[in-house]
């Protein structure tokens, strides 16, 4: 093999090696409430997510505007959330080690409370 042949076929088995390293890497996907959803803050709203942690992740933690509201053991379901006080909130899923340290795997919305 001549040295293009030799480049192509590296470069051709590191594009195929990116989607396997991404998935590797863990995801999250809040299936509920809906990035710009507006809450009514009587009724008992639900998060409803999906979490792939990862090689580096152990649980999920979830927070409302920055202050973490709950542990999730289970990588996929629901969680009810607690009351929140009316106008824009920020509520995230968040992958963390067995330290409870975040990881960098999350997925926000921001919602509207009334």
């Amino acid at each position: 093999m001549n040295r293009r042949h030799l480049l192509a076929a590296a470069a051709i088995g590191l594009f195929a090696a990116c989607p396997a390293a991404s998935l590797a890497q863990g995801s999250v996907t809040i299936q509920s409430p809906a990035d710009g959803a507006t809450l009514d803050a009587l009724d008992e709203n639900r998060l409803v997510y999906d979490v792939a942690p990862g090689p580096r992740g152990d649980h999920v933690h979830v927070y409302i505007d920055g202050k973490e509201v709950g542990i999730l053991r289970k990588l996929k379901g629901g969680y009810l959330l607690e009351s929140m006080a009316t106008g824009k909130r920020n509520i995230c899923v968040k992958v963390v080690n067995k330290a409870h340290v975040p990881i960098g795997i999350e997925q926000c919305v921001n919602v509207t409370v009334n």
